[in-house]
């Protein structure tokens, strides 16, 4: 059998990518030649451009907590390979991804064209069945019409997070061609939740697309008559009701209360026994790795994972919340076409800025970042970046936040 060293070699011989794909017929030959096991299990299905991870979050902790035998499968992974496919919170043992990788390694080599998602995927989907998970809260890749994910049959729900920009190379140049991919994970005889943050032109072909199918939907709303929100905090969470419920949340940032009502709402459309005492907990105790995540107090570390523009918006909204008016930001970037949008949205919370890059081979080059800011920036390695943030933060009496993407946060949160 392979070693945990093989296994990665395995998966990694794969592209990030694969070859394009116009259908779901390769997905569908690989898992048919593992014998179909994502046709054993019963499935939550998240698509969107924001928020998908933490809704996700917030409906395995919340199915733990009501006693089912919760998969969940995420992308992309924040601290190792193996915390993308977990059951009840907890990572696929390594033993586990070994035996599995082996028997994939028997049916899909790299030049089939396949890509590391769609290994992973199948990788999952076997260790689930293995393991009777009850249920799987499973996140789209990217898109959601050709995503591998949408090989499954009608799930128990669908959700569809916040729909903005992201991807516009693969999902299309306007909202309504990118949302058309994400509504392409909808299916005549399953539910829908829709968050209700999504620009106006996406939520239109949502409802469009419900209504052709013939599905009933829930669009999840903190400003309909069933809520009440009572408390928001850029930083240490929320409290609002839901349904003469009260729930709080500890992630900050108002989007939180719309990912939160939107994974309610979810469970509230299942066809399971739910225990809303347990949910309440569950909620209550999410937190998902750099969304609005403190990393220290002492000067203040804050780190996020928003990458696009809406993700970006909603960092800044959240600096202005959270009644600190010193900032340090540590700034690093892969997505070129969010550059301008970070040093726009950001310069006026920032006092001052640190690029950086090498934390990933396709990062922005920090120089090239630091000129979207207009307020003071220098360029620095992410290691040493860190230190001169706190003493700025120490010397201002301020507070620093990490920002720009998912793979930067994944480098510090493995670094602090």
């Amino acid at each position: 059998m392979m070693d945990f060293a093989g296994a990665m070699a395995f998966v990694e011989g794969f592209s990030h990518s694969g070859k394009p794909v116009r259908d779901l017929s390769r997905i569908a030959l690989l898992l048919e030649q593992l014998g179909n096991p994502q046709d054993h299990l019963q499935f939550i299905h998240i698509a969107g451009t924001n928020g998908k991870g933490s809704v996700a979050e917030y409906l395995t902790n919340a199915l733990i907590r009501c006693g089912y035998r919760t998969g969940t499968f995420t992308s992309p992974f924040i601290l190792r390979y193996t915390d993308r496919i977990r059951l009840n919170g907890r990572d696929i043992p390594g033993e586990a991804l070994c035996r599995i990788c082996e028997r994939v390694s028997q049916v899909a080599s790299p030049d089939a064209g396949y890509s590391q998602f769609e290994i992973t995927f199948a990788i999952a989907m076997l260790w689930f069945v293995q393991e009777r998970a009850e249920i799987i809260v499973l996140e789209t890749g990217m898109g959601g019409l050709l995503d591998c994910t949408n090989i499954i049959a009608p799930p128990l729900c669908t959700v569809i997070t916040s729909v903005s920009y992201d991807h516009m190379a693969i999902l299309g140049n306007t909202i309504e061609e990118i949302a058309a991919q994400k509504a392409g994970i909808l299916k005549k005889g399953s539910p829908a939740v829709f968050a209700a943050d999504s620009l106006p032109g996406a939520m239109q072909v949502l409802k469009e697309r419900a209504a052709s199918l013939e599905i009933p939907f829930r669009i999840a709303d903190p400003y309909q008559p069933s809520c009440i929100i009572r408390e928001t905090d850029g930083l240490y969470g929320n409290r609002f009701e839901w349904h003469g419920l009260l729930f709080s949340t500890r992630m900050g940032g108002i989007h939180q209360i719309y990912n939160a009502i939107t994974a309610l709402e979810a469970l509230d459309s299942l066809p399971l026994e739910i225990n809303w005492e347990q949910v309440q907990k569950g909620i209550s105790e999410t937190q998902v790795p750099a969304r609005i995540q403190i990393l220290h107090r002492n000067p203040l570390i804050v780190l996020d994972g928003g990458h696009n523009a809406a993700g970006i918006r909603a960092l800044a909204d959240v600096l202005e919340e959270s009644g600190i008016r010193s900032w340090c930001g540590i700034c690093g970037m892969t997505h070129a076409d969010a550059v301008d949008t970070a040093g726009e949205v950001l310069s006026p919370y920032l006092d001052h800025v640190i690029c950086v890059d090498g934390f990933i081979p396709n990062a922005v080059p920090a120089r090239q970042l630091s000129k979207v800011f207009t307020c003071p920036a220098e360029v620095s390695s992410p290691s040493k970046a860190l230190y001169l943030a706190r003493e700025w933060a120490a010397g201002h009496h301020g507070a620093v936040v990490i920002c720009g993407s998912l793979y930067l946060a994944s480098f510090y949160l493995q670094e602090v």
